[in-house]
């Protein structure tokens, strides 16, 4: 059954409706019919356009009524990514010759117009059978909200009549047929308003034969089959509904990974337990007027912290005109995508047009930035054979169908900006970005640095993990086992696994495996709540010098590291502060705060961090460089290297006396 045939519940009224509806057609000097084929009508006689290049142009201009159309969007709409030289001037000549069949059939001389820049195509409300639809929908809501279900149930009826085929059919356009497919999801879910009006009419034994072949043709459609099990066991088919249920369950799971939703499990209860389903409350009319997406992950429940960073980041995100984007950057594990998704359940209803998210993986393997513009096309509607095959088509496509929306975007990992340009939307949409290096080569992007949780916040967050009762008999002992976490979420969270599997272990306990330095990441990693892998997957996109600065700096005891100890580590030639800047982009040292205590320019290492380099430092450097490079961090420090070529203070200050005294122990 196709989306645009009328159920044969009410072929009979929707004929007559039809017929209504063409002769008024007559009345009119111009109508046009964009739910099916395009046809344009001057004076009651259909309108013969020349070839697809001046249907597309058409189509477009239709689309946007009594909206300026730039050349470069029909330029788009007719030759995607690859429009030739003359691009413009054949669309100047399509464009008359649409004037010149209007001009001949009667239509008004201003029905399309020039304007700087592009064209314009003149509509009244009762000129496109869309804006017929349209109203049409809005009179049968308007009667639902006023208890008038039969009149709605008629407005319904009148406004599925306009659907006469596949919108837009035989325009290849990946622009035009994008729009196409939201018509297309348009007409669906009033058909589905409609089903809820019946049913609270209680015509539900009519409706089984109309739902079953939807059901079967549409099996990820969660709310037809509430709507038929809802209309079986208002019959008396008790079995058959939870059978229905069964079959919706099986194609969700196989299909996309996923459960049936709330509302279907709930409906699922309510049947096997026999309760009473009065017919009132089946009727729920969603006003949507497209596909909206709504792909933002489940939200944390246990989120903790960061308020003023939440506030600052979602009134970013909703105020201002045109695009926004917003970075949050930080070092693996310290809980961005968290963050990120849960700014996005709190803007979210600030952007009616949904949300957008995906994974890039930038940090282990990214995702080619056509295939995310392949899942967002797909989200929007777009079918599958109409998404073009080059990145720059389906990135074109993309902006075109959210050039008029408020969409919130997350981009989760991103692992460079250069090949994800084509993500970033145009128009009023706003992106939230999370990456574990800067990305401020992103036109206007506000970026914020994302660290480790205060302590309190960490240990807040260890309680409500772990219960108040046991962080309360040694709150000393939780707020040292955040510290040792280096007040990470994902290691504080493993953490809490850790001691959940234990109950009876006290935190002291816990305490004293995590001061191992030797155990302490292995103890922090479990499952999914792997810090170690995290910091690993970092340090491989390091540079070969870099790392190995890192690494001879972890073996550093001093809290903050002064610049001039880079220079001491680094091999004969090479830029240290380069290497200390390709550091602190890959969030694995922090220029330590103007109020450090230390001579000049410094650097500090989160302790998890430093614990995790050593250990590294160890197996990768071996014993015996650890100790010669100790030594002369050592000699360097207190001044006593005269080989050193960076700037260093001539008396060491008293808080570097036990520098490198605590290296990994020697063979």
């Amino acid at each position: 059954m196709s989306y645009f045939t009328p159920p044969t519940t009410r072929l009979q009224s929707t004929d007559t409706l039809a017929t209504a509806h063409e002769n008024r057609e007559h009345d009119r000097d111009v109508f046009f019919r964009i739910l099916g084929p395009l046809q344009a009508t001057i004076r009651g006689k259909i309108l013969r356009i020349g070839r697809n290049r001046q249907l597309i142009i058409l189509a477009v201009l239709l689309i946007n009524g009594n909206k300026v159309v730039p050349v470069s969007t029909l330029i788009d709409a007719v030759w995607s990514a690859e429009p030739p030289a003359t691009a413009d001037k054949q669309i100047q000549t399509c464009v008359w010759r649409l004037r010149n069949a209007f001009a001949s059939a009667g239509a008004p001389a201003d029905l399309v117009e020039t304007e700087q820049g592009g064209y314009r195509i003149r509509l009244s409300d009762d000129d496109l059978d869309a804006h017929l639809f349209e109203r049409a929908v809005q009179r049968a809501r308007d009667l639902v909200a006023a208890n008038d279900l039969v009149a709605a149930s008629a407005e319904y009826d009148k406004a599925l009549s306009m659907f006469h085929g596949q919108p837009f059919a035989d325009l290849p356009s990946p622009i035009v047929q994008a729009v196409a497919a939201r018509w297309k999801e348009r007409s669906f879910s009033v058909l589905e308003e409609r089903l809820d009006v019946q049913l609270a009419l209680g015509h539900h034994a009519e409706l089984i034969s109309e739902l079953k072949p939807l059901v079967a043709e549409y099996p990820l459609r969660e709310r037809l089959h509430a709507q038929l099990m809802t209309a079986l066991y208002l019959s008396q088919r008790r079995a058959e509904a939870l059978a229905v249920y069964r079959n919706s369950r099986l194609a969700l799971v196989n299909n996309l990974g996923l459960e049936p939703g709330a509302r279907l499990q709930d409906l699922h209860r309510r049947i096997i337990a026999g309760e009473p389903l009065a017919q009132s409350q089946h009727h729920r009319v969603r006003q949507v007027s497209a596909k909206t997406p709504e792909q933002l992950p489940a939200d944390v429940a246990d989120f903790t912290g960061r308020y003023e960073l939440l506030d600052r980041i979602g009134w970013e995100l909703r105020s201002g005109e045109g695009r926004r984007v917003v970075a949050l950057v930080g070092a693996g594990g310290i809980g961005k995508t968290t963050l990120a998704v849960h700014v996005g359940h709190q803007v979210r209803e600030h952007f009616p047009d949904g949300q957008l998210y995906a994974d890039l993986r930038g940090s282990t393997a990214p995702v080619p930035p056509e295939e995310v513009l392949y899942w967002f096309l797909d989200a929007l509607g777009v079918p599958e054979q109409r998404v073009p095959d080059a990145r720059a088509g389906r990135a074109a496509l993309f902006r075109s169908l959210i050039a008029n929306k408020r969409l919130l975007i997350v981009l989760d990992d991103v692992p460079d900006v250069a090949s994800y340009e084509a993500l970033l939307p145009n128009g009023e949409s706003a992106v939230l970005c999370t990456a574990r290096t800067s990305i401020l080569e992103i036109p206007g992007v506000r970026e914020h640095r994302v660290g480790g949780l205060a302590p309190a916040e960490g240990v807040e967050l260890l309680t409500s993990l772990i219960g108040a009762e046991r962080v309360s008999r040694e709150p000393v002992c939780a707020k040292r086992i955040v510290e040792l976490c280096g007040c990470f979420p994902l290691a504080i969270r493993a953490s809490a696994a850790r001691l959940r599997a234990r109950p009876a272990q006290s935190l002291a306990r816990f305490l004293d495996r995590l001061r191992d330095e030797r155990e302490r990441v292995a103890e922090l990693s479990i499952g999914a709540l792997d810090q170690g892998a995290r910091l690993a997957s970092t340090i491989e996109q390091l540079s070969p010098a870099g790392r190995e600065l890192w690494l001879g700096l972890s073996l550093c005891d001093l809290r903050v590291v002064p610049e001039f100890v880079a220079s001491a580590v680094c091999r004969s030639g090479q830029d240290h502060q380069r290497l200390l800047d390709e550091l602190v982009n890959h969030q694995v040292i922090d220029v330590c705060r103007a109020d450090e205590p230390t001579d000049g320019l410094g650097y500090v290492f989160n302790p998890l961090v430093r614990v995790y380099a050593r250990q590294r430092a160890a197996a990768e450097l071996g014993t015996a460089a650890c100790a010669w490079i100790a030594d002369r961090i050592t000699r360097t420090v207190l001044g006593m290297d005269v080989t050193c070529s960076a700037p260093r203070p001539r008396t060491a200050p008293d808080h570097v006396r036990h520098a490198g005294h605590a290296m990994p122990p020697t063979s």
